[in-house]
């Protein structure tokens, strides 16, 4: 039998640099307002948080919750269809990347299971 130990004779060392957000920097006192730039833009302001923690796509986030909710409470996929046509053009120029990447995936499952409901419940004699 042939053993074969791999033995690791080099680290690598990756340097990542400290970054805290404005809103996080706990010994910035009363100036956290002013680097965070509070009077410039307030929603901007009001909205790091949430940015922060949903890696800059808070709106994206809110929209799905939203059409998540939409679904759940009235259990009719219209009213979340249209709110999703309402925001495509919102999402397309503020996150094209994130769109387009996002949009072939969703589309590919959407192709994959209309095929999968017309050859499952068309292709069925019923009584």
């Amino acid at each position: 039998m042939l053993f074969i130990i791999l033995q690791a004779t080099s680290f690598q060392t990756i340097i990542v640099n400290e970054t805290v957000p404005c809103f996080l920097n706990e010994t910035a006192g009363a100036q956290m307002w002013k680097n965070c730039g509070a009077s410039d833009d307030f929603l901007t302001f009001a909205l790091l948080g949430f940015e922060w923690a949903t890696g800059g796509n808070f709106s994206m986030v809110f929209v799905s919750m939203m059409i998540l909710f939409t679904y759940i409470k009235y259990h009719k996929v219209i009213y979340p269809i249209v709110i999703g046509f309402m925001y495509i053009p919102t999402t397309f120029f503020l996150f094209p990347a994130t769109f387009q990447s996002y949009g072939f995936i969703f589309l590919g499952l959407a192709v994959a299971g209309f095929v999968f409901y017309m050859l499952t419940r068309q292709t069925k004699e019923y009584n």
